[in-house]
């Protein structure tokens, strides 16, 4: 059986006011709640919803203390085994692995080469992520890192069927980012990215100029409806159908190892940078006074400066999804709950949670990082510095000609092999710079090391 109470600390009711509460148009105390819309079948239609499922719903209530709601929905039961207390407190935290998820959920991916679309996260991590889940697609797909890019492609004339926004980015959030494209005369459609998904937020965000928006970490059932609705369902059916003969014809092939070793390596570059951000804040906000007492804590010295705020907001924000991109979903959890300390100033708790959160996070990026191998001060054999600049000059052909396509094939079988630290860094530049499409600056990083070596 499942079992939720949902409680509050309102005006309470009477024991008549309680028989009458499911009946339809019922409404209590409609002076107190005149500024409170509503006619009084919210609740009827809940006792309707949870009949059809075979539950109860039920009430206690106490005039001038509060009311406590109980539902029970019967479940299937699988088997006798005892579900075990991790799981049963994920379940009661709604903590869910999302890898195992995405096993479980069926969605058929329509190819759709014939699309374009545009991501815009300030946090490399979403970046990849987000364009990741969209890879499968086949679509033409560019990313930027700021608002000021993304204004910057709409003004050079480029289209896009979708533009995906990040809504909290620094120094010019998503909302702003698009009321500009929309004064530029931009008609197509931008679809906002949120943490921040809550009820009533869909029409703040209609009311901005988006026509849709996802939540983050990004559910692929969202995206796959809106990438079907915005971009598929605008072709004609012959388009559709060229595209699915020439998937049908692709062979798939996945570079699984690859993709995991990128992700790590852009997830601790984005992580330390938040950590250089915050560790730097609490060190010039927060002082460890000496005490007499048992357990020395961290004091507040002062309010943080507006600037201060809206940058630990921006970093323990863009941590948060970051941390459950990658599944990290207990400390994406305190990240969030420091996001809204932030929000809320409550400095007492952010002096608390700051300095074990930030311990956790460089644990996590050291977990996370691809270890040094053995050789990876070692020297390399002629022969695979001849792949070397082999491939790295394809980088800078493909680059020459915007083809990111092929620049990055020829990053990925380059990092197939084992190279000495230094090289490896400099793939990891390359890699940065193609993710944000500057082919001019990974065609100079690629061209400068053939030219060192030779």
């Amino acid at each position: 059986m499942l079992i939720f109470d949902i409680s509050d600390t309102g005006q309470g009711m009477t024991p008549e006011e309680i028989r009458n509460l499911f009946n339809e148009f019922s409404r209590f105390h409609i002076e107190a709640n005149r500024k409170t819309g509503g006619v009084g079948m919210g609740l009827n239609i809940t006792r309707h919803l949870i009949r059809l499922m075979n539950g109860e719903i039920s009430v206690k209530s106490k005039p001038g203390i509060g009311s406590t709601f109980t539902v029970r929905l019967p479940q299937k039961r699988l088997n006798s085994g005892v579900i075990g207390k991790e799981l049963a407190e994920n379940l009661q935290h709604f903590r869910f692995n999302n890898s195992s998820l995405l096993k479980n959920v069926q969605i058929m991916r329509e190819y759709m080469p014939y699309g374009s679309v545009l991501i815009v996260d300030d946090v490399e991590t979403n970046l990849y992520v987000a364009k990741g889940l969209m890879v499968p697609y086949g679509l033409k797909i560019d990313t930027v890192i700021s608002g000021f890019e993304a204004i910057k492609k709409i003004k050079d004339g480029t289209i896009y069927d979708i533009v995906f926004m990040d809504h909290m980015m620094p120094n010019m959030d998503g909302i702003e980012t698009t009321k500009i494209i929309r004064e530029i005369g931009y008609v197509h459609p931008i679809v906002a990215l949120t943490a921040n998904a809550v009820v009533g937020q869909a029409e703040i965000y209609l009311q901005s100029g988006f026509d849709d928006f996802i939540s983050k970490p990004i559910d692929i059932r969202q995206l796959n409806v809106v990438l079907n609705k915005l971009i598929r369902d605008k072709q004609p059916s012959e388009i559709i159908e060229k595209a699915r003969r020439e998937k049908a014809e692709q062979e798939n092939s996945v570079q699984q190892q690859v993709i995991d070793s990128e992700l790590a390596e852009i997830f601790a570059r984005d992580a330390g940078k938040a950590v250089a951000v915050l560790d730097a804040i609490l060190k010039s906000n927060f002082r460890k006074e000496d005490s007499l007492h048992k357990e020395d804590s961290l004091h507040k010295e002062a309010a943080l400066h507006k600037e201060e705020a809206q940058s630990f907001i921006i970093n323990v924000h863009a941590m948060k999804s970051a941390l459950a991109n990658i599944g990290e979903t207990k400390l994406s959890d305190t990240a969030k709950k420091l996001e809204q300390a932030g929000r809320d100033e409550k400095f007492d708790v952010i002096g608390a949670e700051m300095p074990g959160f930030l311990d956790a996070l460089r644990a996590v990026i050291e977990k996370i990082k691809p270890k040094d191998d053995e050789n990876e001060t070692g020297e390399c054999s002629e022969e695979a510095l001849a792949f070397l600049d082999e491939r790295l000059a394809a980088i800078r052909e493909a680059c020459a000609a915007m083809n990111k396509k092929a620049a990055k094939n020829a990053l990925n079988e380059l990092k197939t092999n084992k190279w000495p630290r230094g090289i490896k860094e400099m793939l990891g530049k390359i890699s940065e710079h193609l993710l944000h499409s500057e082919f001019d600056s990974a065609a100079a990083l690629a061209d400068e090391w053939i030219r060192s070596e030779t």
